[in-house]
Formats: C-alpha cells, structure tokens, sequence
C-alpha cells in the first residue's frame, strides 16, 4: 500500500526542484540557440572539424545546416499504411518450467480506398530448448534483455511480412516501427557470440526492405536523445575533444547537461515542420549493411498542451531519395493528426499487441491446468501463490 500523506513534503521538495530545472533550461535553451545559428552558418567547417576529431559522445551527423526546417507536403492518396508493435510476458523465476511469450500484431490500412483494414495479432511461446535451437551461440539464460531483442527481431520480421503482403501495385507505401531502430542496447548483453546473430538477423529483415523497395520508418515519442545537443555542446567547446576554430562569440555558461534534442529543435520548428536529416554515429551502424544505416529527422506534431517533437529514424536509403523522405513526414505527421498526437497506425498495432494483465492471468491458470492434467504439478513457487492471495 501507498501512504500519500507521508509523500506531501517529498512532493513540496521535488516542487521545487522542478522550478529550479526549468529556471536552469530557460538559460540552456538561450544558449543553445545561439550555437546552433554558429553551427547553421559553419556547418561544412563544423561537418570537418567533427570528422576530425572524433569525439567519443555520439554527434550527430550532418547533411544539410542543421536548423534547416522543411514544410509538410501533402501526403499522397491512396496510401497503404503498415504498422507492427509487440509486447512480451518476461520469463518469471517463481515460474517453473521458464518460457516466455512474445504477441505481435499486424495492421495494414488502405487510405483513400473502401478495402478493409487487415489487422492480425500472432503470439508465440517460447521455452529453453526452443530458444537454444535459434541460435548457434550458446545461452546460457534467458534473460529480459534477449526476450526485448527477439521481440523487436519479430516486430520487424512482421512488418516486412505485412508491407509485402498489404503492397498494390503503383500505389505508395511507408511501413511504420514503434521506437528505433538503431540496435545499440543489443551492444550490452555482453555475450558477443550472441549478440552477433541477434545484429545479422535483425539488419537482414531491415535490407529486406531496400530490396523490396518497402518504404521504412519508426516513430518515437517524446524522445531522450542528445545527438543534436553533442553538436552543440562541440562547437561550444563542452566536449572533451577540441571545438571548431569559426568564431563563435555566444555565451559559454551554463552546460547543456540534461538538455534534449527535442528542446533545442523546437526554437527552430512550426506546426508539421520537419527538422534537416542526421545521420546517427552509433557504432554498432558499422554492422548495418550499406543503405541501411539509420538517419534521422524530428517533426513537430501538433496537438494539446503545444504538442510534441517525435523522432522518426529511417534507413540511408529512404533518406537519401527526397520523395521517400517527403512520404515519410506527410505520412507521420498526418497519423498523428488521426491518432491525437501520436500515429494511429502504431496505436492500434499497441493496443492488439498488449498483453493486458487480466490476459496474463488468464494465460497461468491455462498453462497451470494443462500441466496439472499431464500431471506435470504446479508451476508457481509458494512465494508468487502468497503474493496473489493477500491475507491481512
């Protein structure tokens, strides 16, 4: 249980804790302001010196002057709008044979036609001698981190399986992912063997794409990212490699610690506007195939409370043909506008993926009976039999 009354002094401190953050962003926000004009105006010296130094903190990668602000175009019509998302019951240890489950969904809608929506959900069970027949690696457990990688493995594996199938002839498509698609948590399981298959097949389901001529992007909300504000924090000299001689004159206080990409890019960007391309510089791209490296753009999605900066990522390829690109953020934007701020596509995908708390107790009581008729006994330690029966 949760007692309020002993949290309302915490909450007065975190009060104003949060007035001061903000007083601290305002002054970040000006600065930052300043060095992306610096930054806009040298941008190929800035794209040089960057080059050059190779500093260790991820620096975004830039094409065009990184203030650059595009319009939305029209998105075209018809369109066929593909989307996945996937959800996961994690393997429980007081939960006995281990499994885990992953539910992955399919939707495809045909804009601008009378066809019917497609919209399909596909669980699998997964159990250790299952998963030890995936991989040559060996594995050792099947932790929480391997079940995410092979979820997103799936998510992805059916997304290229619904965009084939939902594609006509002449008619444009964009298949959209929820969150990046940039595989650098798979980088920290810190079994490389492992980690090695679970790029390979991850990067060939994301070349299945350029080769199929499939049209592939991911959203993702309110994003954490700082690669803009490292290209900053360079030009101002607050990275340990050394900045770009151009002159700058701005001020040097405060550091952009804590700032986000998404505050510095909404000084620069209106309603449906997209931000310039970057290129990410995450290492583990340089085990991507050529074409599909990941680059990335924010929009300015409108909506209540101001709305929200999303960040879509796209392979290369889409982002170096300026028609696919256009595709991408007419598309983006206007599921936004249909799903409230964020892509209905992907919505809908979330709420036939999510495994709802009724469904997993639901999904215990049929694992635990069948086992109970092949006379396999229980699958619950005493302690999560306790937890579901309080008795005070």
């Amino acid at each position: 249980m949760l007692d309020l009354r002993q949290l309302r002094d915490q909450l007065d401190a975190f009060e104003a804790h949060e007035t001061d953050r903000m007083d601290r962003r305002r002054a970040q926000e000006e600065r930052a302001e300043a060095l992306l004009g610096t930054c806009h105006e040298h941008w190929q010296e800035v794209r040089t010196a960057v080059d050059s130094a190779q500093p260790r903190r991820l620096v975004a990668q830039m094409q065009e002057p990184p203030a650059a602000a595009h319009a939305a175009p029209e998105r075209p019509s018809p369109i066929t709008v593909v989307a996945t998302d996937g959800s996961q019951i994690y393997p429980d240890r007081h939960v006995e044979p281990p499994f885990f489950l992953l539910n992955v969904s399919q939707v495809a809608f045909q804009y601008g036609t009378r066809e019917e929506a497609r919209l399909d959900t596909t669980p699998q069970l997964h159990f250790r001698e299952d998963v030890d027949a995936r991989f040559d690696a060996r594995v050792e457990t099947i932790t929480t981190e391997l079940v995410s990688a092979l979820r997103d493995e799936l998510e992805l594996e059916k997304l290229l399986e619904g965009a084939t199938a939902a594609r006509v002839s002449g008619r444009p498509l964009v298949a959209l992912a929820d969150g990046t698609l940039i595989r650098w948590m798979v980088r920290g399981m810190d079994r490389e063997a492992l980690e090695n298959e679970l790029l390979a097949r991850y990067t060939e389901h994301l070349d299945g794409f350029r080769r199929k001529g499939l049209a592939l992007a991911s959203y993702v909300s309110l994003p954490a990212s700082t690669e803009v504000v490292n290209l900053l924090r360079f030009v101002g000299g607050d990275l340990e490699a050394s900045p770009p001689d151009i002159g700058h004159e701005g001020p040097t206080t405060p550091p952009l610690d804590g700032l986000l990409d998404r505050h510095v890019l909404d000084m620069v960007l209106d309603d449906g506007e997209r931000s310039a391309v970057f290129g990410s510089a995450s290492h583990v791209q340089g085990e991507y195939p050529t074409g599909t490296e990941i680059a990335f753009f924010y929009v300015k999605v409108p909506g209540p409370a101001e709305g929200e900066l999303g960040r879509v990522e796209v392979p290369r390829w889409v982002a170096d043909d300026s028609g696919l690109l256009d595709r991408v953020h007419a598309t983006v934007l206007r599921e936004c506008e249909k799903g409230e701020g964020y892509p209905l596509a992907l919505s809908e995908a979330h709420e036939r993926a999510v495994v709802r708390a009724s469904e997993r107790d639901a999904f215990f009581r049929l694992m635990e009976r069948r086992l109970r008729r092949a006379g396999l006994g229980p699958i619950g330690s005493r302690k999560r039999h306790s937890k579901q029966r309080p008795r005070v």
